[in-house]
């Protein structure tokens, strides 16, 4: 029997707040990060994206292509969140496993 399924938006939610502690302790200690914060005002710059990515392949499960890696993916977390893991409906997922 196999573990039932956690729904996108509790994957998604999951994924932001996981994602938001570690940027906070890696990067921005005391910040509040919430899921709409931009990132890239004053938090993430071009050396830190470089880590993010990585974080979410690892907390994904898997590559993201090289043409998913793009500013407005990673503009926020719930952008993230939206653009890697796939929605109730669809098992397709830009992520290689």
């Amino acid at each position: 029997m196999s573990a039932p399924r956690t729904s996108a938006p509790d994957a998604r939610a999951r994924f932001i707040d996981e994602t938001a502690a570690w940027i906070v302790r890696r990067f921005a200690p005391g910040a509040v990060l919430e899921a709409d914060t931009p990132l890239f005002e004053g938090l993430i710059d071009s050396i830190r994206i470089l880590e993010l990515i990585a974080w979410t392949e690892r907390a994904l499960g898997g590559r993201i292509p090289d043409r998913m890696i793009r500013m407005d993916h990673f503009r926020t977390l719930r952008a993230v969140a939206e653009t890697f893991i796939p929605d109730a409906e669809s098992e397709d997922t830009d992520v290689e496993r």
